[in-house]
């Protein structure tokens, strides 16, 4: 996900990509092993970062540029 490099951490990366993958934060939260509010953390600043009003922009935003690659 070389496109998000510039905009994002490593960890929000790693995020994205469960995202993508049609992951809840929850089961987002297991596989990394920390807790649900952490990710939702994450999201909130990536949401931030990417001028993203909810969820559904956000994965939006993600699918459309995974795309252009």
């Amino acid at each position: 996900m070389e496109f998000l490099k510039e905009a994002l951490i490593n960890r929000e990366i790693e995020i994205a990509t469960y995202l993508l993958n049609d992951f809840s934060l929850k089961k987002i939260a297991v596989e990394l092993a920390v807790s649900k509010k952490i990710i939702a953390a994450h999201v909130r600043n990536m949401m931030q970062k990417l001028h993203a009003e909810n969820m559904e922009d956000l994965v939006r935003f993600l699918k459309e540029k995974q795309q252009k690659k």
